[in-house]
């Protein structure tokens, strides 16, 4: 195990600028998993990291130490302190950082089972708390605008808690073209809907489309949904964060699925 504690060091600045840098991350098409639970949630998938930093405190936990000997064909660098608490982005650092592949999506088939489709989603916490929701609730792809945040970015990555790893996601795709082409039902997430969501049937094919926070969905891709449906709510609220109101749809559908 190589012990690195200078800031010069060629392997630390090129770590530091990975995860500093989202066209780096695009470029080089890896990602950088900052925490136990995110590496964990990665070797379960079956998959090897490339690299490994860990801080001194962190190699000194049970959790942190199994993880490393479970990613055997990874370089493990020992990173001082500061150069670990550096090159963190999370407030409480577990002592473990991982580079790994980006997962190479897969193209979700026009008659595919269960879809979420993501339309200018730019909060990052957003995104992520949409791949959560849609991997517990059995989504098998999520498709992304070209205009949503960066799927495997520190945030989205923390707020999805693993997701990542659960369920395929495909980014910059067109997905009024996409919905065009699909041969289930389309639901377009609308305030203004003249369906209630839960009226709908929900148990074969189905895609759910969740728009911009601000603007929900474009003219466009509402008008190639199947059907325009709303959350029914208190009168006292508009409407729902997108977050939420996404996770509402995902689990009435897994609900109509008798998911157990």
């Amino acid at each position: 195990m190589k012990t690195v504690d200078s800031r010069e060091n060629a392997q630390f600045k090129a770590v530091k600028r990975l995860a500093s840098n989202a066209s780096e991350r695009r470029k080089s098409g890896r990602s950088v998993l900052d925490g136990a639970h995110l590496l964990a949630a990665f070797l379960d998938s079956g998959a090897l990291p490339e690299e490994i930093f860990v801080s001194r405190t962190g190699l000194e936990r049970d959790e942190v130490a199994r993880l490393v000997e479970r990613s055997s064909s990874a370089k493990v660098t020992l990173l001082s302190e500061g150069l670990f608490n550096d090159l963190s982005t999370v407030e409480s650092p577990t002592g473990v950082i991982a580079v790994v592949r980006t997962p190479a999506p897969r193209p979700a088939p026009q008659d595919a089972r269960f879809v979420l489709v993501l339309e200018d989603i730019q909060d990052p916490g957003n995104v992520g708390t949409l791949l959560r929701s849609a991997a517990a609730a059995g989504v098998e792809h999520v498709l992304l605008s070209p205009a949503c945040a960066f799927a495997w970015s520190p945030k989205v990555l923390r707020a999805a808690m693993g997701a990542h790893f659960a369920t395929n996601i495909v980014e910059g795709v067109d997905v009024v073209a996409w919905v065009g082409r699909f041969s289930g039902t389309s639901v377009a997430l609308d305030g203004s809907g003249d369906k209630s969501l839960y009226d709908l049937e929900l148990r074969g094919p189905v895609a759910l489309l969740v728009g911009n926070e601000g603007a929900g969905l474009t003219p466009a891709l509402s008008s190639a949904a199947t059907v325009r449906a709303r959350i029914p709510m208190s009168k006292r609220m508009e409407s729902l964060n997108a977050a939420a109101a996404g996770t509402v749809a995902l689990f009435e559908a897994a609900r109509q699925r008798h998911m157990k």
